[in-house]
């Protein structure tokens, strides 16, 4: 008799019966309370009625009524099936054919895999223990104390200890509901692979992916081909391979990183990215940038070499971006070292040589607040060493300046239409004339000046209390007198456009 490999394993997941290899043995009928011959069908087999029992080895069959193929070793039965390997598993079904040549199990309708760790429901269940792999097909339910799992078809390796389920593939537990394509799991690893189509349904969020794959056990694992994660409060998050271990609440995002916040109508993009669950925080790099999105083309666009977030609670949100930190809007262009920004107050804080272009004025100081509504900045405060700086209109030689301890400028409808220079301030203003052209400057001193301005162009001065002015023609007054202390032009480093915040980037 041929040799073969002696696994009673009846396709499911982890049961290995017996791996060791041994003769071929013969299948014994040990009771059956009638018995008869029939050849009508050009075969001869006993026909069976009533309580029959078969044995091969350890495992017992039983059923009401069976046909048995002596000289093949194998036989069908009917009614009530039913075969049992101590202490291992038992299977009842309605119909069965077993060939114990090459220990081949058929089973049909009503089919009940019980191996005390779960249960199999199915109408077709075949096992090839001789080739090493089993499946059942037309659909089964694997019921299991942790999750639930249906499926069209489900293969099983007992050799390799893997299994594989596919077409229409559903898996229940009390944490996820995954719907899937194909599923595979390799029992000596614990790893289950998705592949094809997949949802995964969480309490609060669900991923979509073609490819992905994670660890039972540790509860790791890896999302690839830019699966998709999307939270129910409008959260959407995807890139090219994510890595993930929900046991130790990490995530780290490789490639083609896009999150998105529709709520806050935010975007943020880069191409690595690490995320924590507790604190619920995170930090991106790699040419990461930001878009808060507005209507009428007011969208900002921020760059920096880090931008990292912290959710304090859920009010409270705090943003930072570090070094070589640009950004543009139409009306509003900015550069600086770092940068914070708090949800609470809304106020976006801007360190290390901050610089602010709004229409034509440069704005500097050792320290600029921006104050936003949910959308459009509505105030900017200067805290220290305050500077505004613009060009005299056909005349780039000579620029209008305002300085002082600090100062705070008025934003209406996305234009600046009052700046405030308090304590010290002093301007050098070079007045139109008529016809164009520029032959004076005017120089003031005062405590307190105010900056108005009008379709985007200085409408007017005005100083208190007592101030000090004086109007001198550009012909007697030296070069050097022009500028106030610390004036520096840096149009050479505005960004002009959204693709412009990365003009520094290595």
């Amino acid at each position: 008799m041929k040799q073969i490999k002696y696994i009673l394993l009846l396709l499911m997941f982890g049961l290995l019966i017996d791996g060791h290899a041994q003769k071929t043995t013969n299948v014994i009928l040990e009771n059956s309370e009638t018995l008869s011959f029939d050849k009508a069908r050009g075969e001869s087999f006993q026909v069976l009625k009533g309580n029959v029992r078969f044995r091969q080895d350890r495992v017992t069959m039983f059923c009401d009524s069976a046909y048995f193929y002596d000289e093949k070793n194998s036989f069908d039965a009917f009614g009530h099936v039913r075969v049992v390997q101590p202490d291992s598993f038992t299977i009842t079904c309605n119909k069965m054919f077993y060939d114990g040549n090459v220990q081949l199990l058929r089973s049909r309708g009503n089919v009940v895999m019980d191996n005390n760790k779960f249960v199999l429901h199915t109408e077709n269940f075949d096992y090839y223990k001789g080739k090493g792999y089993g499946y059942y097909f037309n659909g089964g339910k694997i019921i299991d104390p942790q999750y639930v799992l249906t499926s069209e078809c489900g293969y099983y390796y007992p050799n390799e200890k893997k299994s594989s389920f596919k077409n229409k593939v559903k898996l229940v537990n009390p944490n996820v509901t995954i719907t899937s394509d194909t599923m595979l799991y390799n029992s000596k690893n614990d790893i289950v692979n998705l592949v094809g189509p997949s949802v995964l349904y969480y309490k609060d969020y669900t991923v979509n992916t073609k490819n992905g794959w994670a660890n039972t056990k540790t509860n790791a694992g890896a999302l690839y081909d830019y699966s998709v994660i999307t939270s129910k409060d409008g959260k959407y998050v995807t890139a090219d391979t994510i890595l993930f271990n929900k046991t130790e609440g990490w995530a780290k995002a490789y490639h083609g990183l896009d999150m998105q916040d529709s709520t806050r109508n935010i975007i943020i993009r880069g191409d690595y990215g690490v995320f924590t669950e507790n604190p619920r925080a995170g930090y991106v790099t790699k040419r990461p940038y930001m878009i808060k999105f507005a209507p009428k083309e007011d969208s900002l666009f921020l760059h920096a070499d880090t931008l990292r977030f912290l959710e304090v609670d859920s009010t409270e949100r705090l943003a930072r971006a570090y070094n070589n930190v640009r950004f543009y809007r139409k009306d509003l262009q900015g550069k600086c070292d770092s940068l914070t920004y708090n949800s609470k107050d809304s106020v976006m804080q801007m360190f290390s040589d901050p610089i602010i272009w709004s229409e034509e004025n440069q704005l500097t100081g050792d320290q600029i607040d921006v104050y936003l509504d949910s959308i459009n900045p509505k105030m900017i405060h200067i805290k220290k060493n305050a500077m505004i700086t613009s060009e005299c209109e056909g005349a780039p030689e000579y620029f209008n300046q305002m300085s002082s301890k600090e100062s705070k400028g008025y934003i209406i409808d996305n234009q600046i239409r009052k700046i405030d220079m308090i304590g010290n301030a002093l301007s050098v203003y070079f007045p139109d004339e008529d016809g164009g052209g520029h032959s004076m400057v005017n120089k003031a001193e005062g405590s307190l000046m105010s900056i108005y301005l009008k379709n985007k162009k200085l409408e007017k001065i005005v100083m208190k209390p007592q101030p000090k002015g004086v109007l001198y023609p550009l012909s007697l007054i030296e070069k050097e007198e022009l500028f106030l202390k610390g004036f520096k032009w840096q149009k050479d480093v505005r960004p002009v456009s959204k693709e412009d915040i990365f003009r520094h980037t290595k």
